[in-house]
């Protein structure tokens, strides 16, 4: 009686292509706030709100100071 085949990867790779291989998300992504505490939560949130507005003020001026370099 003839071996039966043990193993074989044969068409595998195309499957696991055919819809794409898609990398995980980061973990910073996918952590939920839900039933954290709502005071740190709430400050992270106002954190987070200046930091983009000091950034904005920060950007505008680097701009202004390369428009005054071009204007000269």
């Amino acid at each position: 009686m003839a071996k039966s085949k043990n193993h074989t990867n044969h068409n595998q790779s195309v499957k696991n292509h055919k819809n794409g291989i898609r990398v995980a998300l980061p973990l910073y992504k996918n952590n939920s706030q839900r039933g954290s505490w709502l005071p740190a939560l709430v400050n992270a949130r106002r954190v987070r709100k200046a930091n983009q507005k000091t950034a904005k003020n920060a950007r505008r001026a680097r701009l202004a100071a390369f428009r005054a370099t071009l204007k000269k």
